[in-house]
């Protein structure tokens, strides 16, 4: 009896993380091949087949659940912990450029005597402290063990960010020039 029970609810979360997988594969080749369309990602990933499959765009998400799947092999005990970790330091970064970019168009707004039709509430100390917690949810990091790792590697990542994105506009402003 025991056994049948945890068999058919093995059979139901497989079938059930499965289908979370294949649907974050569909969202992922089509954000992807989206980005490619907008000029925002590299032209390769607009490849596609004969029915309009994105092929190239399922193949980097083949390849980057490769390497978690990898990850997960050599490091079953950290892996988990350090993905997430990875996860927390995107957040950080992302709710930290929400933050300096609201308050630069406020102040950008300002300065042209543009009043905006949705203030923001307590602004600028929303902004402020947002920023606040984001840096403490960095020293928090520092401090666990296992997670410092993805706090010194934000540099990093935005150094690859930013020199992406002046490639990106020198190869705009060539294709404009021409």
């Amino acid at each position: 009896g025991d056994t049948f029970v945890a068999n058919a609810l093995n059979i139901v979360v497989l079938t059930a993380a499965l289908s979370v997988y294949n649907s974050c594969v569909y969202c992922n080749s089509r954000m992807l091949f989206g980005l490619a369309q907008q000029g925002n990602a590299p032209k390769a990933l607009l490849n596609v087949d004969k029915r309009g499959v994105p092929v190239s765009s399922i193949l980097v998400s083949a390849v980057v659940t490769a390497l978690c799947v990898l990850l997960n092999y050599l490091a079953p005990e950290s892996a988990f912990g350090l993905l997430m970790a990875l996860v927390v330091s995107a957040l950080v970064i992302n709710w930290a450029m929400i933050s300096l970019a609201h308050m630069m168009f406020r102040r950008a707004k300002q300065q042209q005597g543009v009043k905006t039709r949705f203030p923001a509430l307590f602004y600028p100390f929303g902004n402020v402290l947002c920023l606040l917690f984001m840096a403490a949810v960095l020293i928090i990091m520092l401090m666990t063990p296992g997670m410092a790792i993805s706090v010194w590697l934000i540099p990093v990542w935005l150094l690859i960010l930013g020199v992406g994105y002046l490639c990106k506009e020198k190869t705009a402003k060539t294709v404009k020039a021409h």
